[in-house]
């Protein structure tokens, strides 16, 4: 099985909304509104859409739908998706969870709360 991006802005968000575990209630509007300046692509496995990589300047975050939460990253696929000098996230309220698998994936976690990735090259 091979994960990939792909460029479908309006399948990405689709799946995206339907794959974030809200905790209030947010229309797909607003949310459409919220992600105007996001770059955000489907993450397809099989020709699959399963989840939505959102991207604006360091930030990234990643929904997955429920049924391949916990099945669907390889190291290579996440190295792919953590590319670059500085990566920055959040973790929402309720996903405790989420702060092992960013320490797993050597984020540390800032005093305002972001959890950051920086790639040191050279020395």
């Amino acid at each position: 099985m091979t994960t990939a991006l792909v460029n479908d802005r309006e399948t990405a968000l689709r799946v995206g909304y339907e794959a974030t575990d809200w905790n209030g209630v947010v229309s797909f509007d607003d949310y459409r509104k919220a992600m105007e300046s996001w770059t955000i692509q489907c993450i397809v496995r099989n020709d699959e859409c399963i989840g939505s990589l959102f991207r604006k300047d360091d930030e990234i975050h990643v929904s997955i739908l429920p049924a391949w939460r916990g099945k669907w990253a390889t190291k290579g696929f996440l190295r792919e998706l953590l590319q670059g000098s500085r990566v920055v996230t959040k973790v929402a309220e309720g996903h405790d969870y989420m702060f092992s698998i960013l320490q797993r994936l050597n984020f540390k976690q800032s005093d305002s709360g972001l959890f950051i990735k920086e790639h040191h090259h050279g020395y």
